[in-house]
């Protein structure tokens, strides 16, 4: 697919969520989950554990019931065309389950045998795009969990989903093993159109697979954005720190009392100035410092901006619980 097919595809929404709830006994679990999902992106559902993620796909794929609100998939209602709104989903939800004592070739046959117009070619294809050509043959009991993980997308897009959900699908991988999952989920959504949803609570792995981020805490949708959106706000609202290292700490903050500096236990001088004034500012600063004989080390803005993690934490923390369902 050309990068400008997939830019347009990214925006026909293959999941739409609108105003979803769910109560289990006397908890009220979801509150008015909204949100859209996108052919040809990668996007992250992000929460803590217990924050309703796993409520919220098991919805999607029809594994609990809807109290309220709406799903769609590809335009087809999962409460008035169950089965057409789920020939259109893949999905792995906590765990792949496999036949152990068949080989990988042999369990996806079989579940190729409960979908129609799954070929050989299409399970061979399958195979090579999750990279298990060299071991599709052996038995499950001989696979590692990262192999494992890798029959299991082969399985969920046998039959040419539109939309594939992933349930923590880098739990108890290793980094090499994570890293394989994301090339092939990156690849089904960027090259293949496939909207790929993937619950996590791991931000540093979303933050290199994820095009966009819904972000759920107690059972409450608090934002959809994209990764860059997330990183900018976390910035402070467009303010850049401007360090300065001098002989002398004392002179350096006397000289520049103007700005509300302030140090460092390292004895640096910091100045927060707005980013679009930041450049003058900082040759107004360097000059005072100059002009007033303060001998200097050093002068430079310094990147203070939050990780996805900071950012995460910083906004789910905010709803009682630490994000979890009460």
């Amino acid at each position: 697919m050309s990068e400008i097919t997939n830019m347009a595809a990214a925006r026909n929404s293959a999941v739409s969520i609108k105003n979803l709830n769910k109560t289990i006994g006397k908890r009220h679990i979801l509150h008015d989950i909204t949100f859209d999902a996108y052919a040809g992106e990668v996007f992250g559902f992000l929460g803590p554990n217990g924050a309703g993620k796993t409520t919220t796909i098991k919805m999607i794929v029809g594994l609990l019931s809807i109290d309220d609100g709406e799903i769609s998939i590809c335009g087809k209602s999962v409460a008035k065309d169950f089965e057409g709104a789920l020939d259109n989903i893949g999905g792995i939800v906590e765990n792949p389950e496999m036949y152990k004592q068949l080989t990988g070739y042999q369990n996806l046959w079989q579940y190729a045998r409960m979908r129609t117009g799954v070929t050989e070619q299409r399970i061979k294809e399958v195979v090579e795009i999750v990279g298990l050509s060299n071991r599709i043959n052996e038995k499950i009991t001989k696979y590692s969990l990262g192999m494992r993980q890798r029959l299991g997308v082969a399985q969920a897009i046998l039959h040419h989903p539109k939309v594939l959900i992933l349930d923590e699908p880098t739990n108890g991988l290793d980094p090499a093993g994570i890293k394989e999952l994301r090339d092939i989920l990156k690849k089904l959504a960027h090259e293949e159109g496939v909207c790929v949803i993937v619950s996590s609570h791991l931000m540093s792995e979303m933050e290199l697979m994820c095009d966009r981020v819904g972000v759920i805490a107690n059972g409450k949708m608090l934002g959809v954005y994209s990764i860059d959106e997330m990183l900018h706000a976390s910035s402070g609202g467009g303010i850049v720190t401007f360090e300065v290292e001098a002989e002398s700490t004392e002179d350096a903050m006397a000289v520049l009392s103007a700005y509300d500096p302030s140090a460092s236990e390292d004895g640096a001088v910091k100045i927060k100035l707005k980013s679009e004034e930041a450049r003058e500012k900082a040759n107004e600063i360097i000059t005072a410092l100059v002009t007033n004989g303060v001998k200097l080390y050093s002068a430079h803005p310094i990147d203070d901006k939050k990780s996805l993690e900071d950012v995460f934490i910083e906004m789910t923390n905010q709803e009682e619980g630490d994000g979890q369902i009460g």
